[in-house]
Formats: C-alpha cells, structure tokens, sequence
C-alpha cells in the first residue's frame, strides 16, 4: 500500500500535545541522520484496537480529519495491502510548498501499518504504525524515515515539517478519540 502522507509526515517532528478529552499527550520527535530525517511518535488513547486500525486505514478519508493533506486515494487494493496516492503541502509561517507521494502500504490487521513511497517527491519513503493494546485504550506508535526530494530550507524547513507531522498525527488521533465515543442517545 502506498503509505499516506499523513502516515509518513504525521509523526516527524517536535513535542506537541493533543487537545483530546481522554488521550495523554501524543509525543512527536524528529531528528536528522544525514540527509535523512527521523521520526518518532507515540500517543495513548482511550479507543479500541479495532477503532484506531479502521482510522488508520482509512486512506481516502484522511483529508477530512488529516490537516494539510488535500486528496488521498487508493489506486489499487488486495488482501492485506494497497497503494495510495496523496498529495498536500508543507508549511510553516510563509513558507508552503505542494508534495506529492505513492505509496505501497501492507497491513497486519490491528496491529501494524507499514509503508514505502514508490514515488513522488521522496527519494526515500517509509513508515510503521504499530497499535498496542493498553489497560486504558491503545498505544499508536509511529517510526519513520524519509529523505525529501524537494530542498528544505535550513533555517524552516525542519520546522515546517515539524509543524506539519504534528498536526497530521494529532488529527489522526483525534479522529481515533472521536469515533470512540459513545453516540449521544436521543431523547424524545
């Protein structure tokens, strides 16, 4: 499966918090290795294994809850994979700039997500979503690696990236906690 933008850039960069009524604040780290930039997230919510798998592998829908990502599709589905194709933006402050990735996702229900870019505007492209059940919800854990095509700017491109994988896994998680809570019942 062509792993999402969103899954891919969600977790890159900083150490933001979520504004979730039950989930402890989500931890996002990136660092660089080279040309390389590495990311790391981590966020408890209060859902179940099954809720926060159909959010993640909810592909077409990301750019409904998925902050900068504005088209998601998947091209092609079997089994246990699928390729996706995404296009949004990086930004920070004034600067935006439009990136596009394909991505081969494989899945392992309920528990891992994995992906790697086929093409667009990576040189090198890949990502695991892990989901651990805990005594209070899951754990979302995410790793990747990737090497941008497009040139960051020294001085903001670390920063937009940050920003932008920040509020792409907050709005992953987000939607996670939402579908979680129970419907409102209706009163005649």
């Amino acid at each position: 499966m062509r792993f999402s933008l969103a899954l891919g850039f969600v977790a890159a960069f900083g150490w933001p918090s979520l504004d979730l009524c039950h989930a402890q604040a989500a931890q996002v780290q990136a660092r660089r290795d080279g040309e390389a930039v590495l990311v790391d997230a981590v966020a408890d919510v209060s859902a179940d294994p099954r809720i926060a798998w159909d959010v993640l592998t909810a592909y077409e829908r990301y750019p409904e809850f998925v902050p900068d990502l504005q088209e998601s599709r998947i091209v092609r589905r079997s089994a246990n994979a699928a390729w996706v194709e995404q296009r949004g933006t990086v930004g920070w402050l004034f600067y935006r700039i439009s990136v596009a990735v394909n991505l081969t996702v494989t899945e392992q229900p309920y528990e891992r997500v994995q992906s790697v870019a086929t093409g667009g505007d990576f040189r090198e492209f890949s990502g695991s979503y892990r989901i651990l059940p805990t005594s209070r919800g899951v754990r979302v854990e995410y790793s990747g690696r990737m090497v941008p095509a497009f040139r960051l700017p020294p001085v903001i491109g670390l920063p937009a990236l940050r920003a932008m994988v920040t509020r792409q896994f907050n709005g992953l998680m987000k939607e996670i906690e939402r579908r979680s809570r129970p419907a409102a019942s209706e009163h005649p």
